[in-house]
């Protein structure tokens, strides 16, 4: 089996899916199958911005370009090919495979809910409605699909208007380097990184800035759970680089001195982050997996997250909830939480702690690709 995985335009991929496209193809071509990696060349994007006209330039590229190609190409492929959407979102590349073994991975839906007006906190632009109705009609015309959580399947079903082949669901695969490790080590590791002593712990979160992230969200939980708290647990935020409204809400907190930024950092120091935290919070408003919940888990630490699909689907027994979805309620529930967690007996933590390992368990890389591998063999059987 020749196994082709189309890929969103280089500068497009982030990094989530660069790592689950990557892993992919590795883990396949291990087993024995040929697997090649298309993506559309930057031509007229070249050198150029993702924005503005920039971002319209990528578009040609991406979908007036890649299709001659894509043709071009598969003159010379193997008849034993199957083709591998990566990403729902490039649906409008579905004419080119329907009538090929082909398959469709689905991570979220959230920016096309966001297009419908599902999504209040995250409008639209016409241009914006009219590109997300192009996906829409264009993977509705795919037979297989395989998604991420069973949130996200049972979303795809909403969308879908006809009943597809194979309709399968399988989790994702964390990276095994996500383990246990020495936690006075990883606190003077990150310690040195603030330039701070955290032998005692800290809270913990990652996350991009974009809306369901909820990141102003951490800031305000941390800022509540301290006028609560007799402790003074520094908070450290990982990901994207703060946002102005990230850094006003920093200047204007009583703590601001305990609450630090790291921007980018590699996946060594994300690691040891993890393994050092005290607590791992995440009150993501929205997901299609989630995966720092796991991540933290298989480091060992507990989980703080929204009592929502799929971060409930995904962290299951193993983690602490905030029952809200409300952004007021979940400052307030939030900082009850952390407390809570915070003052666990010893007993209690450890009991959790191996709770939250065995879950992580249920996201290993074999089990992951052996579900791969039996769809696409499925697929091409049909």
């Amino acid at each position: 089996m020749n196994i082709v995985f189309l890929i969103h335009q280089e500068g497009s991929l982030g990094y989530s899916m660069k790592r689950y496209t990557e892993s992919l193809a590795n883990k396949l071509s291990k087993k024995g199958y040929q697997t090649q990696i298309w993506a559309p060349k930057l031509i007229l994007s070249k050198n150029r911005k993702n924005k503005g006209f920039g971002k319209w330039l990528r578009y040609i590229d991406q979908y007036l370009f890649f299709p001659f190609s894509f043709k071009w190409k598969n003159i010379n492929t193997d008849k034993n090919t199957i083709y591998v959407l990566i990403d729902q979102a490039l649906g409008i590349w579905t004419p080119l495979i329907k009538n090929k073994k082909h398959v469709v991975h689905c991570h979220d839906f959230i920016a096309l809910k966001s297009a419908q007006g599902l999504i209040p906190e995250n409008p639209t632009a016409w241009t914006g409605r009219l590109y997300q109705y192009l996906i829409l009609n264009g993977f509705r015309k795919a037979s297989n699909f395989i998604s991420i959580s069973k949130n996200t399947q049972k979303e795809l079903g909403g969308f879908l208007n006809k009943k597809p082949i194979i309709n399968a669901q399988i989790y994702n695969a964390i990276d095994q380097k996500f383990k246990i490790g020495s936690i006075n080590a990883a606190r003077i590791t990150i310690g040195e990184q603030i330039n701070r002593d955290v032998s005692n712990g800290y809270i913990l979160h990652i996350g991009s800035n974009t809306f369901y992230k909820n990141r102003n969200g951490v800031l305000n939980i941390y800022n509540q759970w301290r006028k609560l708290s007799e402790k003074e647990t520094p908070l450290i935020m990982i990901g994207s680089a703060p946002t102005t409204a990230m850094l006003r809400l920093r200047e204007e907190s009583p703590y601001s001195e305990d609450i630090h930024f790291l921007t980018r950092v590699e996946d060594t120091i994300l690691i040891q982050a993890y393994q050092g935290a005290t607590v791992f919070i995440f009150p993501s408003l929205l997901e299609g997996f989630g995966f720092p919940i796991i991540e933290a888990m298989a480091c060992g630490c507990p989980v703080i997250t929204t009592d929502k699909a799929p971060m409930n689907e995904i962290g299951g027994e193993a983690a602490t909830y905030i029952t809200s979805t409300s952004k007021k309620t979940i400052v307030n529930k939030g900082a009850l939480a952390i407390e809570t967690v915070l003052n666990y007996s010893k007993e209690t933590r450890e009991e959790l702690i191996k709770k939250s390992l065995l879950n992580a368990k249920k996201y290993q890389d074999e089990t992951f690709i052996n579900d791969i591998e039996n769809i696409y063999l499925e697929i091409m059987a049909n």
